[in-house]
C-alpha cells in the first residue's frame, strides 16, 4: 500500500535499516504498530538476510481523542486536528463491521465516510492478512487481519492501521 503511494520509500528504509544493523550490532530494536508496514517489511528483512536482531513492534500511541500520535500532527490546524478523531473512529467502525460484513463492503463503507466528510481526502484504505499485508479476498478464521489508511487534512498525510480480530 505505501510502496504504491511512496515509490522506493521502503527500499530505502531497508538500505539504511540494514546499514545500522550492520554497524551498531543490536540485540533488540523497537519499531512502532503506527508505521506496520514498515514494521513488517523491516522483519522480513532481518530473517531474510538471518541478522541477529530481535524486531519488538510497540503499540500506536494515540492523542486523547484517538487520532495517532506523530510529529505531522503539529501541522494542522487546530480545528483539523480535533476532527481528525475521524481517523481513528472511522477504523473502530471498520472493526466492528469486520465481524458482520466482508471485506469489500467495508471498503466501500469506509470510502463513502470520507466522501462524506470534505475536511479529510482518503488516499487508500485497505484491509489485510497482517503477517503478509496481502489484501483479504475471503475471511478465514486463522489470520489476522489489519486495516490500513492514509488520509489528506490540511495538506499533511496521515497513517493509521488497526488490527480487526
Amino acid at each position: 500500500m505505501e510502496g504504491t503511494f511512496r515509490k522506493g520509500h521502503f527500499e530505502g528504509v531497508g538500505t539504511v535499516v540494514e546499514l545500522l544493523f550492520r554497524t551498531v550490532a543490536p540485540d533488540r530494536a523497537y519499531f512502532g504498530e503506527k508505521d506496520f508496514q514498515q514494521l513488517q517489511i523491516i522483519k522480513k528483512l532481518v530473517h531474510i538476510l538471518d541478522l541477529p536482531v530481535e524486531i519488538i513492534g510497540c503499540p500506536i500511541e494515540r492523542e486523547p481523542h484517538g487520532l495517532a500520535m506523530s510529529s505531522r500532527n503539529e501541522r494542522l490546524s487546530d480545528k483539523t486536528r480535533k476532527k481528525a478523531n475521524f481517523i481513528y473512529h472511522t477504523l473502530k467502525d471498520a472493526k466492528r463491521k469486520f465481524g458482520m460484513e466482508n471485506a469489500k463492503q467495508i471498503m466501500n463503507w469506509v470510502i463513502a465516510e470520507f466522501k462524506h466528510n470534505e475536511d479529510f481526502e482518503l488516499e487508500y484504505f485497505q484491509i489485510t492478512d497482517e503477517d503478509t499485508l496481502t489484501p483479504v479476498i475471503t475471511k478465514q478464521n486463522h489470520i489476522k487481519y489489519r486495516a490500513f489508511i492514509a488520509v489528506y487534512a490540511d495538506g499533511v498525510r496521515l497513517i493509521d492501521n488497526l488490527r480487526l480480530n
